[in-house]
């Protein structure tokens, strides 16, 4: 049952209606990848920074966040579980392992170089937002609001994002009217605050830029999605997408729209 509009969905639908229906309607809820448990480590270890830094101004110390992070890792893991391919499972252990020094890497960048230049004054802020053309609300939920008015999301990536990645996502466009409708103004910059798990982990700070224009347009967007879950009209991934493959979609092996000769499970080696 779908109670509220978020990037989450509007990303899903973009991607794969199927896969939509069966996370959203049908209620068949597959974890996402270790990948997204790194995040929510790192996103664990800022919300603990900054929600005190907005009581006292000053960062905490580099082990209460690593801790922080670590924990929400490992909560997040043990809660909500992670989603592997077949032919990583026999590594799973090994990867989950791994996410705990990936977590603590990053988020010791965090601490060092880029949580001194935040001040924030809203941290993990829900915000509704109600259209009149719609039938449920927007919904969701801010990184940080710096006192300098930028809007500042935290991002977890396998390498370097270019910059028409950050002026294309649905997100901003998103939490810019997602501000406005907090604060009654819109943020004088959008920034994210990227942290790269590469070899040598680093920190990339990447600004966009969004216009009242551009959430029309997502608005548009929104509402044919919404006119197709009400008529159960819900078409799959295009071929060769690269979400429509066992590796990244959780549902593949019990989806309709791939062939049954493509669904056989690969042999695990002894």
């Amino acid at each position: 049952m779908i109670e509220f509009i978020n990037q989450t969905l509007i990303n899903a639908w973009s991607m794969c209606g199927e896969r939509v229906r069966r996370r959203w309607i049908e209620g068949d809820i597959i974890p996402p990848g270790i990948a997204a448990r790194i995040g929510t480590g790192v996103h664990s270890g800022a919300d603990v920074n900054y929600s005190a830094k907005i009581k006292t101004g000053e960062d905490e110390p580099l082990d209460v966040v690593l801790d922080a992070a670590r924990d929400g890792y490992v909560k997040s893991v043990s809660d909500n579980g992670v989603f592997f391919p077949p032919e990583e499972k026999p590594s799973a252990q090994k990867q989950l392992e791994d996410g705990i020094d990936t977590v603590v890497e990053l988020t010791r960048l965090y601490r060092e170089e880029c949580a001194p230049q935040v001040l924030p004054i809203l941290v993990e802020e829900e915000i509704f937002l109600n259209d009149p053309d719609l039938d449920i609300p927007f919904r969701g939920t801010l990184d940080v609001l710096a006192d300098d008015r930028a809007l500042r999301d935290i991002k977890t990536s396998a390498r370097k994002w270019p910059q028409s990645k950050a002026d294309t996502s649905v997100q901003p466009t998103l939490y810019n009217e997602l501000v406005k409708e907090k604060t009654g103004s819109y943020p004088e910059r959008i920034v994210y605050d990227i942290f790269t798990k590469t070899k040598k982990p680093a920190y990339q700070v990447m600004e966009t830029t969004r216009q009242p224009g551009d959430f029309e347009t997502l608005k548009l967007r929104v509402k044919l999605m919404m006119q197709s879950i009400t008529a159960g009209i819900f078409p799959p991934a295009e071929p060769g997408h690269w979400c429509c493959s066992p590796k990244w979609c959780g549902y593949y092996y019990s989806c309709p729209h791939i062939p049954a000769h493509k669904k056989i499970l690969p042999k695990r080696s002894e």
